[in-house]
Order: structure tokens, then C-alpha cells, then sequence
């Protein structure tokens, strides 16, 4: 079974606060993180919690909806 390191599940919970925040709905914010992402190369934000690099890759994106620029 893998674990998940402190550093960890430090970025999951600030992933999560500010994807709640962005779409006003843990539901919803959950839902995001499981699917795949055309910002992130098809990858799903979950997917890319596991390094620094890809943590901020999906706090840019859910940066980027907060501000309407969909790219």
C-alpha cells in the first residue's frame, strides 16, 4: 500500500482549499481533480499531487478558471 508523505498531504489539502474555493463545492473540486485535464496534457490534477512541479502545474490551472482564462 503506498502512504502518503507529510509534504504530501500539505499539497493535497492546499490543492483541495483552493479547488473548493474556485468551485464554491467540495463535490465539485473532487470531481476536477479526477478527471482529465486538456490544461495538464490530459492528466488528471490528482494524478500530479505527488511532486512540487506538478502541484503548482494544477494550482496555475485552477488560477486560471478563478480568472475566466481558459486556455
Amino acid at each position: 500500500m503506498e502512504t502518503i508523505s507529510s509534504d504530501g498531504s500539505a499539497r493535497l489539502v492546499q490543492v483541495m482549499l483552493r479547488a473548493v474555493s474556485v468551485f464554491e463545492s467540495e463535490q465539485a473540486a473532487w470531481a476536477w481533480l479526477q478527471l482529465p485535464n486538456g490544461a495538464l496534457s490530459g492528466a488528471t490534477p490528482a494524478s500530479l499531487l505527488g511532486t512540487v512541479r506538478g502541484t503548482a502545474s494544477v494550482l496555475e490551472v485552477l488560477g486560471r478558471i478563478e480568472h475566466g482564462v481558459f486556455s
